[in-house]
């Protein structure tokens, strides 16, 4: 349809029952068989301060997205019908349609998407559209980049006069408005097509027929006067001041409602957010076990070095650094007696000592003597536990270290000449 002829009127009254103000505007129309065509597209643009731009184009490369989208489906992959339902609940009408409604359809219902509204006589509006098109639509529109907030068949964009039912040709259909949420259309055709027919014949039985026709953007060959005999109707050209009833039917309802879609994704993230988080709390639980684990084991370390010190030194009266006092005991006990063997524990730790007290990512666990050898536990990695190894070899000891669990074990002798 071309707008530029159908006056302001035609489209502001529709477009102000949806668009917010302020924002900028965008509204599509979408040809027959897209996106598995690559046909042509009109767009409009609307921008805050009022300023119309639009076009013509294949694809949707270069439409940025705007505040308000307004996209316009053909008429013909949208069915209009009339329904009565007992209930006013959305849930129970959203459940009870594909029933209520299975009879006048072709389809199965299980395929079909039904978006309606509440008409003043009580009765529901439905709009039946097959899901797979929602769905091409949508997705392309999405691959795009454009996230609509109106979607509606074009057939709700056509004026619509008092008494009267508006042909409109569009993007090669025919476009039917017969009420302010009912319609039909169909390819276009030289001649009346036959759903037109059958819908005149329909309304004339339920005394509800229109007095005229009225034809927009008409092709300039359409034969007027073989349509008006074949109708039994007039035939007008719209008048310009005629306008769109603001009584939309949005497609996007249900599952395709944008919160919906929203709420989809947020679902389809919800597994892997659960297993981030029992990952990251498994790993904290995990960590806080060694660390209480590692914490008991240097406590126990502190206490035995404690008895240990007290043990070789008696005369102590305070424990502040067991480590440090008993380097210092030991240093004080080897210059005053001056006869301390290398194999001797005395002599051991005197070396032993300070090049663990140097490692500060080394903890010692526990100290035994046995067999003129020193017996070192300590926490460390297998790298911190070679390093301090090479320290004590440096330190003229011979050093055997050993893995035992999250241990190590360093075995600690006397090495040279004098060793025993």
């Amino acid at each position: 349809m071309n707008l530029t002829n159908l006056g302001k009127g035609a489209w502001l009254d529709l477009s102000a029952s949806w668009l917010s103000k302020g924002g900028e505007r965008l509204e599509l129309w979408l040809p027959r068989n897209w996106p598995a065509e690559d046909s042509e597209l009109r767009w409009r643009r609307i921008a805050a301060d009022g300023a119309v731009r639009q076009g013509v184009q294949r694809g949707l490369e270069g439409l940025a997205p705007a505040e308000e989208i307004i996209v316009w489906t053909p008429a013909a992959e949208t069915l209009f019908l009339r329904a009565r339902l007992p209930t006013r609940s959305t849930a129970k009408i959203v459940q009870a349609l594909p029933f209520a409604l299975e009879e006048q359809l072709i389809d199965p219902p299980e395929g079909l998407h039904f978006a309606f509204a509440h008409e003043a006589d009580g009765a529901l509006a439905v709009a039946v559209t097959r899901r797979e098109r929602m769905e091409s639509w949508l997705g392309a529109l999405a691959a795009a980049g454009l996230a609509p907030t109106h979607l509606a068949p074009v057939t709700l964009s056509v004026p619509l006069a008092d008494r009267a039912w508006t042909l409109a040709f569009v993007d090669g259909e025919i476009v039917l408005r017969s009420g302010a949420r009912a319609g039909l259309g169909g390819p276009a055709e030289r001649r009346p097509p036959a759903w037109l027919h059958a819908a005149l014949a329909e309304a004339r039985t339920e005394a509800s027929a229109p007095e005229r026709i009225l034809l927009v953007d008409a092709p300039a060959d359409l034969d007027s006067a073989a349509w008006r005999e074949a109708l039994g109707l007039p035939l007008e050209s719209m008048p310009g001041d005629a306008t769109v009833p603001a009584a939309p039917l949005d497609l996007l309802q249900q599952h395709y409602a944008p919160r919906a879609r929203l709420a989809a994704l947020k679902r389809a993230y919800i597994p892997a957010a659960a297993l981030l988080a029992a990952w990251l709390f498994a790993t904290l639980a995990l960590d806080a076990i060694e660390w209480a684990r590692l914490s008991r084991a240097a406590s126990a370390a502190e206490e035995e070095m404690r008895a240990l010190l007290l043990k070789s030194f008696p005369e102590t009266r305070a424990v502040l650094d067991p480590a440090e006092q008993m380097r210092r005991g030991l240093e004080d006990l080897g210059a005053g007696s001056g006869i301390a063997a290398p194999g001797d524990m005395l002599f051991l730790l005197a070396r032993a000592v300070p090049a663990i007290e140097r490692e500060s990512r080394v903890r010692a666990q526990g100290i035994e003597y046995s067999g003129r050898s020193l017996i070192i536990r300590v926490a460390a990695s297998e790298a911190d536990a070679e390093s301090l190894a090479r320290t004590l070899r440096a330190r003229s000891l011979d050093v055997e270290v050993q893995r035992v669990g999250s241990e190590a074990r360093l075995r600690v002798r006397a090495s040279g000449p004098g060793k025993s």
